[in-house]
């Protein structure tokens, strides 16, 4: 049985019988990835606390090919996010991140460009100890590095192109964003500043995007349109999103 070294981010642990975890794993080499930690439940000796959620570790496991479950032989603890998530928010934030890997990320394929996606934003949220910057930017890159993230500036229904500073409507059911006489009823508003937060994000680095006169309502827009098409590319509605829509 081949025993494999990479470097991970945990998203998910479940109980297993009395003793073990289900481990979900996001690995730099092998993508997102299911194992069993023997008797991580009863003693820290082994695994300690780097089991936590979005803890970047080091994990060596075993696989065999008849078994849909590897084996976590070690983890060794990299980084821990465990402090920031006494945060409600910031725990709000992070299981938010962790579900949306679970659930976009096809098993068994590497993504280094997400996984340093990931840990940006986990970063980010902990040095300035708010989300909506940095999931915002999450949201956006998440969907274009999945390949879904439609264009900005026309309307996807009759393909003429924005006005700078022209607002734009959308649906759940549209790849895109509207025009005005487009848009039919039950259409939310995008507004013209959401659509240049985007165009800043996607042309900058996450360090670069100001993370002053950052709240709430700023880009929610752009987070719920892009959190649609999230929901439409997995065919499934995402447990976190109105916990985090619910935040004051």
């Amino acid at each position: 049985m081949p025993v494999r070294e990479t470097e991970a981010i945990i998203l998910r642990t479940y109980p297993l019988k009395e003793a073990d975890k289900i481990v979900s794993f996001f690995s730099r080499d092998a993508g997102r990835v299911r194992g069993v930690a023997r008797n991580a439940r009863r003693s820290m000796r082994r695994f300690g606390a780097a089991l936590e959620l979005l803890s970047h570790v080091r994990l060596r496991y075993s696989q065999q090919e008849t078994r849909d479950l590897v084996r976590l032989d070690s983890c060794e603890l990299l980084q821990s996010f465990f402090e920031t998530q006494r945060n409600y928010e910031a725990s709000i934030g992070f299981c938010y991140i962790a579900e949306v890997c679970e659930q976009l990320l096809p098993e068994g394929e590497a993504n280094d460009p997400f996984f340093r996606l990931v840990l940006l934003v986990a970063n980010q949220i902990r040095r300035t100890e708010q989300i909506w910057q940095p999931l915002t930017y999450f949201d956006l890159w998440a969907v274009k590095l999945a390949g879904f993230l439609p264009r900005l500036d026309v309307c996807c229904r009759c393909g003429v192109k924005f006005e700078p500073g022209e607002q734009a409507w959308f649906r759940p059911e549209w790849e895109g964003l509207g025009c005005e006489a487009c848009r039919g009823e039950g259409s939310w508003r995008f507004s013209a500043d959401s659509r240049a937060v985007a165009r800043t994000m996607l042309a900058s680095t996450l360090e670069a995007v100001p993370p002053e006169g950052w709240s709430k309502s700023r880009a929610e827009d752009l987070r719920k349109f892009l959190g649609q098409q999230i929901e439409r590319h997995i065919e499934r509605r995402l447990i976190t999103r109105p916990q985090l829509e619910a935040l004051p």
